[in-house]
């Protein structure tokens, strides 16, 4: 078994770790942006002229939000397998409630993720 397999508890965890990188990484970044004057260049992308800052978070956002959807559809390929089993042994339950869990984190933490960004995508980065 791989070190991120939603059988195992690594593989539960790696969406929330995910989460938490993100938070900590965009945090980190917006307050060097406004605190230290990074980032500021304004720039258009596609038509929408934003600070370099919050195109960045943005990128680190849809990067997160990837990783999480491929954790997410591991865990819900590995709950199916599990789930085809009509009479599991302990270790089949095992591992479809493992699978199942890690599913669900996944979603927790894509949700998490979008209520992190919210500020990015409605506010300027150093909103007074």
């Amino acid at each position: 078994m791989r070190a991120l397999s939603p059988q195992r508890l690594s593989g539960i965890a790696a969406p929330l770790a995910v989460w938490a990188l993100h938070f900590a990484v965009v945090y980190s970044l917006q307050g060097l942006a406004c605190g230290e004057g990074w980032l500021r260049r304004r720039m258009a992308i596609a038509g929408v002229e934003a600070e370099a800052a919050s195109w960045l978070l943005v990128a680190l956002t849809a990067l997160a939000l990837a990783a999480i959807a491929w954790l997410g559809l591991r865990a819900q390929r590995a709950w199916r397998a599990a789930r085809a089993d009509p009479r599991p042994d302990a270790d089949g339950r095992r591992r479809r409630f493992a699978t199942a869990v890690a599913a669900l984190a996944a979603v927790l933490a894509a949700i998490t993720v979008a209520f992190t960004a919210l500020p990015i995508l409605m506010l300027p980065p150093c909103a007074r």
